[in-house]
């Protein structure tokens, strides 16, 4: 299966995926592979249990709040002016817990997931 077929599918980012990947938290293989146009193409194979899994974890994740150093490692970005920034401009989404201001990691997982449109988007042009 392609990678970002996957992602789309789990409204999750590849980063996020393949991150998971690496660090053994999900029974799965990457690959490179050219496409019918030859271009490479980033691929995962899983098995059905596992997508199983993963359309049940990636739910329950999306609807996770975390604080904004949690959120920074996520972006890995670890400036904390930046993430005040997507805040406010409501690139990402924030709700107060017990006086406590932290990040939707769905707006999150959204936000990197453009980011990589963006950046195909440009390779496109390129």
């Amino acid at each position: 299966m392609r990678l970002d077929e996957l992602s789309d599918h789990l409204q999750l980012s590849k980063q996020t995926i393949v991150r998971w990947v690496d660090r053994h938290l999900i029974d799965a293989d990457l690959y490179w592979s050219l496409s019918e146009s030859n271009e490479e193409v980033r691929m995962i194979d899983l098995s059905d249990d596992t997508i199983d899994f993963l359309e049940d974890f990636a739910a329950d994740y999306r609807d996770d709040v975390v604080s904004r150093t949690e959120a920074r490692r996520i972006l890995k970005q670890i400036d904390r002016k930046k993430i005040k920034k997507l805040i406010r401009a409501g690139d990402v989404k924030d709700v107060e817990v017990d006086d406590e201001t932290r990040v939707v990691v769905g707006s999150l997982e959204d936000y990197l997931m453009q980011r990589e449109r963006e950046e195909k988007e440009e390779d496109e042009d390129a």
